[in-house]
C-alpha cells in the first residue's frame, strides 16, 4: 500500500515522496501536531516539487515569484488528488494547505504559522534535514524542495530519517547574505526581520518576492 501510494505521487508530478509516523510528533506545540488535525491519523505524508535550479539562480523577481507561485497551486492540487486516490484505497486523508491561511498570527512580531509545519514533517519522513537558513535541505534538490503533506488513517511504516550531513556546520554563507540578518544560524527565522525585505510591489501593483538570498547563497542550493 505504501509503494502504491509513493509511486502514484510521483507519477502525478511529486518529485519527493516521504511516509512518517502521526503519533511522533510531541515536540510540536499543541495544536499543531497532525493529531490535534485528525485524530485518527496514523501516517502523515509529505511530498515535494522543486524550483528550477535557473529561477533560484534568476535575478528577476517576476521569474522566482510566479514559478514559487505554480509550485505551491501545484502541490495543493497534487495532495488533494492523493487523499482522494487514498480514499480510493480505503482510508479516510485530509490534505494540508502548502502555505496560507495561517492559522497562527502574531501581529507585533509579524509571526505566523500554518496548522502543521510541513518541514519538520519532511524530516520525520525521512526527506532531508533542515538547514542553518530555516529551509528543507534534501540530497536531491538542494533547499528547492516546496513541500505538502497530507494526514491518513491508514498506517504506513515511517521511512527513516536522513543520516547525511547535508548544512556543513562551519559553513555561514546564508548567514552572511541575509540583508535583514533575520537567520539565527539554528534552523530559526526571525520572521519580523524577513518580511521587511522579503516582499515589494511592482508599479503596478503586484505583490513580488524581493529576496531569495537564504537560498541562493546555500551550497545546498549549487547544482551539481
Amino acid at each position: 500500500m505504501k509503494e502504491k501510494i509513493r509511486q502514484y505521487a510521483l507519477k502525478n508530478g511529486a518529485e519527493v515522496v516521504g511516509f512518517a509516523d502521526a503519533g511522533n510528533f510531541d515536540e510540536a506545540p499543541e495544536g499543531f501536531r497532525p493529531r490535534d488535525i485528525m485524530p485518527k491519523a496514523n501516517s502523515v505524508i509529505v511530498i515535494g516539487k522543486a524550483l528550477t535550479f535557473g529561477t533560484i539562480q534568476s535575478s528577476n523577481k517576476v521569474v522566482y515569484t510566479a514559478q514559487g507561485e505554480t509550485v505551491v497551486q501545484s502541490l495543493d492540487t497534487l495532495a488533494l488528488k492523493l487523499a482522494l486516490y487514498i480514499e480510493e484505497l480505503g482510508g479516510v486523508a485530509v490534505p494540508i494547505p502548502t502555505d496560507a491561511p495561517y492559522f497562527h498570527w502574531e501581529a507585533d512580531r509579524q509571526y505566523g504559522m500554518g496548522i502543521l509545519s510541513h518541514r519538520h514533517a519532511a524530516v520525520k519522513a525521512g526527506l532531508g534535514k533542515i538547514g542553518k537558513n530555516g529551509l528543507l535541505l534534501t540530497p536531491q534538490y538542494g533547499n528547492r524542495i516546496t513541500l505538502v503533506s497530507i494526514l491518513t488513517d491508514l498506517v504506513l511504516l515511517a521511512d527513516s530519517p536522513l543520516t547525511e550531513m547535508l548544512c556543513p556546520p562551519n559553513c555561514h554563507r546564508c548567514l552572511d547574505a541575509c540583508p535583514t540578518k533575520a537567520l539565527k544560524g539554528n534552523g530559526i527565522v526571525e520572521q519580523k526581520l524577513c518580511r521587511s525585505h522579503v516582499s515589494t510591489t511592482s508599479d503596478r501593483g503586484h505583490e513580488l518576492t524581493n529576496c531569495w538570498n537564504c537560498r541562493l547563497s546555500c551550497v545546498s542550493g549549487i547544482k551539481k
